[in-house]
């Protein structure tokens, strides 16, 4: 990883006894996605992303039952560069940190996928940056993201493009039932 001076994307998947992160020059990264890391996950404290400043797309998915992750992302985790953020497949994450997302003034695209033990969002909100949010297979977040009756749709309804599992809200309106997708798979290559 030392002599990766230019690399721009990269994708860490189903390393489950990988427990440290380089500590090389890929300062130049602009996309970051890390998929079933238990163990590196567990130690994201010591990832010292900050230290990637055109960090702009990042994704951490999960998908074993052993992983820990109940809260995320802690403060000072992720860079205030991010413009895309997927979070998906933590099947005992819990909350979301506010202090871990306030900062993320350049927050445009977000996604929260298969997080069933989710309860709510942030009682102060996400980022005021987001247009595009999509929240799905979390069952016990979606009844309260429903269009003027969830508890926590005041959190959201300001965001342009909302995606719901079934339903889609966008300027102020909901269609649905739709079919299932999600609305990153179009931007995928462009977003992550």
């Amino acid at each position: 990883m030392h002599s990766l001076t230019s690399l721009q994307s990269l994708s860490i998947y189903n390393r489950p006894e990988l427990s440290r992160f380089w500590k090389g020059s890929a300062s130049g990264l602009h996309g970051l996605e890390i998929w079933e890391c238990a163990k590196l996950v567990a130690r994201r404290k010591e990832w010292d992303l900050q230290r990637l400043p055109y960090l702009t797309h990042f994704i951490i998915s999960g998908e074993y039952e052993e992983d820990v992750l109940e809260s995320f992302p802690e403060e000072g985790l992720l860079p205030s560069t991010l413009v895309s953020l997927c979070i998906q497949s933590l099947p005992n994450l819990k909350s979301l940190n506010n202090k871990g997302l306030e900062h993320l003034g350049s927050l445009k695209n977000m996604r929260i996928a298969g997080c069933p033990q989710l309860q709510s969002l942030l009682e102060e909100g996400l980022p005021t940056s987001l247009l595009l949010l999509e929240i799905s297979e979390c069952l016990l977040l979606k009844p309260r993201c429903l269009r003027d009756q969830g508890q926590d749709w005041h959190k959201i309804a300001r965001i342009p493009l909302l995606h719901t599992d079934s339903e889609l809200s966008f300027d102020q309106r909901t269609v649905g039932p739709t079919q299932p997708y999600s609305l990153f798979s179009a931007f995928d290559t462009a977003i992550f």
